[in-house]
């Protein structure tokens, strides 16, 4: 990515993968003309219990990175 991130969280080592029920992606452009991507993830650690879990949000120069962004956020760790 062009541009340092800003509080990425590895999400393997933090929850176990079969608990995550869904990543909501947020995507808006800014007034500099980068784009800002927040990535959560809404998991079920405990039977009937949905909590959500931020995994980063960066500041990215192109779409391109922000997809790259999104990869490392949601891909398992092997």
């Amino acid at each position: 990515m062009s541009e340092a991130s800003i509080g990425p969280v590895p999400l393997m080592g933090k929850v176990s993968p079969a608990s995550i029920e869904f990543f909501a992606i947020q995507l808006s452009p800014t007034a500099d003309g980068r784009f800002f991507v927040g990535i959560e993830a809404t998991i079920c650690e405990v039977e009937g219990e949905l909590s959500q879990m931020e995994l980063g949000h960066h500041r990215v120069a192109s779409l391109d990175d922000a997809l790259a962004a999104i990869r490392q956020a949601v891909s398992p760790v092997h």
